[in-house]
């Protein structure tokens, strides 16, 4: 922490928390000067975020974004600037008690990543296609995460006064209980039973030849639950198909089925807080995740699906449960936060393709003779690229609105997260990214 960029990153961090913080009273009391407040601490923590990436540009002798850290702290600040940029365009303050918290998510989660200066870089990364392809590409994340905060908040609010809704959103809790529990733990169970994968019992002995060496470290001796764990992140992947299917016949069924959208993002946002705990779980050393297996994305899913259990429950009762209203002291209309969603796609669609494709591809063939070499990365981008592109297809000319688009805004982030730390679980070309 004596580095000089750290000493700013974390004054940028906690303005970032102060500024979250005097939001949230700021939508509870609705007194002004707590606005004021609030957006004081943000122009506050974006200044010392901007001098941190300038100072460790400094230090380093190259631009600050060759890692996932560095890479996250740019689209933290993106978010934040995007904030300060709608706080004024809508004059409304409120708007960042749903924005500044995804900033603050980003620095801690950056904290999970290596940090160390790097003054060396390998002669692939010494390009000036490389700082325009990562900062265009970090640029237009930050848009498309701030759509998304737009979306949640769109599809957890409902226009309907209080005097004519005389039925409040239920959640079906029986379907959470048998797709999101029951048959992840039976095909967890099930994959242990029929020895689908070999089972490492000393990790120094086994990690070349066992697919799996997966570890609770809760005592002396670890636990070793891979093979459970590897059957309860793919009961997860299989129920998160399942589920959406079942719903979907439930409403065609039963007609207008009043859990969906307002669950549907309780439920992400409890799967990436629980996503996150993990993080630090396994930075911790609490578990222990198997090098260089093709299988390590589902022990990482695995605990993810067990904390999202409980996590479920406590988002449910603090976003649905909390009062019907709370969401309306923020003041904006359900057709604001459309316009606020669909306005940051727009602004970020053209930075990501300039960035994440075009300046990529220019780079990648600097770097390693070939415009495209089908790497997991450029896989990733390439699909994100599709799916927005699609997404404004389908706005802008086939018209599509309300709770489907805002629902397509909300996977497309989560596609961008799994493209982002897909390098951890597949490797590739741009697996330097997580030193």
């Amino acid at each position: 922490m004596s580095r000089p960029d750290a000493i700013f990153y974390s004054l940028a961090f906690y303005a970032y928390l102060a500024a979250f913080g005097s939001f949230i009273f700021y939508v509870a009391s609705s007194k002004k000067w707590l606005g004021t407040l609030a957006t004081t601490f943000t122009i506050i923590g974006v200044t010392p975020h901007t001098v941190a990436f300038f100072l460790r540009w400094s230090v380093q002798g190259h631009v600050p974004l060759v890692n996932m850290y560095e890479y996250m702290g740019m689209m933290a600040w993106m978010v934040m600037v995007g904030l300060l940029f709608y706080i004024f365009r809508y004059k409304n303050t409120k708007i960042g008690v749903f924005v500044s918290p995804i900033a603050v998510v980003l620095l801690v989660v950056a904290s999970l990543l290596p940090s160390d200066v790097n003054r060396q870089l390998m002669p692939a990364l010494q390009s000036t296609w490389l700082a325009i392809h990562v900062s265009m590409a970090a640029l237009g994340s930050g848009a498309f995460l701030i759509s998304f905060a737009a979306s949640a908040l769109f599809l957890l609010s409902f226009d309907e006064k209080p005097s004519k809704r005389n039925d409040a959103p239920r959640v079906n809790w029986g379907a959470f209980l048998l797709f999101w529990i029951v048959i992840p733990v039976f095909i967890g169970i099930v994959v242990p039973l029929i020895g689908l994968f070999s089972l490492g019992g000393n990790p120094e002995l086994s990690s070349g030849s066992k697919i799996t060496i997966f570890s609770i470290n809760l005592g002396s001796d670890p636990l070793y639950w891979g093979r459970f764990i590897i059957g309860l992140g793919m009961g997860m992947i299989i129920s998160s198909f399942l589920w959406p299917l079942a719903h979907g016949k439930l409403e065609a069924f039963k007609g207008k089925f009043q859990s969906g959208s307002r669950f549907f993002i309780v439920h992400v946002l409890a799967v990436l807080v629980s996503a996150i705990v993990v993080g630090f779980m396994n930075k911790g050393g609490l578990i222990s995740l198997t090098p260089r297996s093709y299988f390590k994305i589902f022990e990482f899913f695995g605990p993810v699906l067990i904390i999202s259990w409980v996590m479920t429950p406590i988002m449910s009762a603090l976003l649905l449960g909390s009062g019907e209203n709370w969401w309306r002291k923020i003041g904006i209309s359900r057709p604001v936060f459309e316009e606020l969603s669909t306005s940051a796609v727009a602004i970020g669609y053209p930075l990501y393709t300039i960035g994440a494709l075009f300046a990529g591809a220019i780079w990648a063939e600097q770097a390693w003779g070939t415009w495209w070499s089908w790497d997991p990365k450029e896989v990733g981008a390439l699909i994100i690229w599709l799916f927005y592109t699609g997404f404004l297809h389908a706005r802008h000319n086939r018209q599509w609105r309300g709770e489907p688009a805002a629902i397509l805004i909300v996977l497309g982030m989560v596609m961008l997260f799994v493209s982002f730390f897909g390098n951890y679980f597949f490797g590739g070309m741009h697996s330097f990214e997580v030193t």
